[in-house]
């Protein structure tokens, strides 16, 4: 119980300030009824709504059928809509109350896929990366047979080489700045052929 609680306080944390008005108009509705306000919130892309009406279902009716479904619900509609914390969130969810074993290793594809869809702009967030490496690098460790082990080390070969252009950009800014002892660190080999990760050219001008 503690558990639920507290992902409902980081749910709201993410959510941040939306609009309360869908959580009232759920007071003493029925399960099936909130689902329903579910459900057309997100075809009227009205993700806010669908978030705080999912809260209210969740609080009022935990042990409710449509749980499962609206999680998944929700995971999609924020995928489609680039809100990919959001959509980590609720497929995480979903993995820990609901998935099954061989469901597993697709929940993990789908958050990893989230994080390679968050991570949009090259060279920055390095934190970000190389959590994305680590993700990419435990899936193949534990689910070498899934599936989806293809797509995993496609996005694994992607963060693998986004990385060595980002070290290879520390190493010539260490060496710009003098520090051989730093740049020593992030001298690594550009594999020939290889193309380097495309920034807009709006952005290029923060970079280095």
């Amino acid at each position: 119980m503690i558990k639920k609680i507290l992902a409902g306080f980081i749910l709201l944390f993410i959510i941040g300030c939306s609009q309360k008005s869908s959580l009232t108009n759920a007071s003493n509705l029925t399960a099936n009824a909130i689902h329903s306000k579910i459900y057309k919130a997100v075809q009227d892309n009205n993700l806010d709504d669908a978030d705080n009406l999912f809260l209210s279902l969740d609080a009022q009716y935990p042990s409710s059928i449509y749980i499962k479904p609206d999680l998944l619900i929700l995971f999609l509609a924020h995928m489609q809509n680039e809100e990919y914390k959001l959509a980590k969130f609720y497929i995480g969810e979903y993995e820990k109350r609901f998935a099954g074993i061989e469901e597993i290793p697709w929940c993990e594809y789908q958050k990893i896929k989230a994080d390679f869809f968050d991570y949009q702009n090259a060279y920055t967030d390095q934190g970000k990366l190389l959590n994305l490496i680590e993700e990419c690098e435990n899936f193949k460790e534990n689910f070498s047979s899934s599936k989806y082990i293809y797509e995993v080390n496609t996005i694994h070969a992607k963060a693998l080489l986004t990385k060595k252009y980002l070290d290879d950009k520390i190493y010539k800014l260490y060496k710009k700045l003098d520090k051989p002892k730093a740049a020593k660190q992030y001298k690594t080999a550009i594999p020939k052929n290889s193309k380097e990760p495309v920034v807009p050219w709006y952005k290029k001008i923060f970079y280095w």
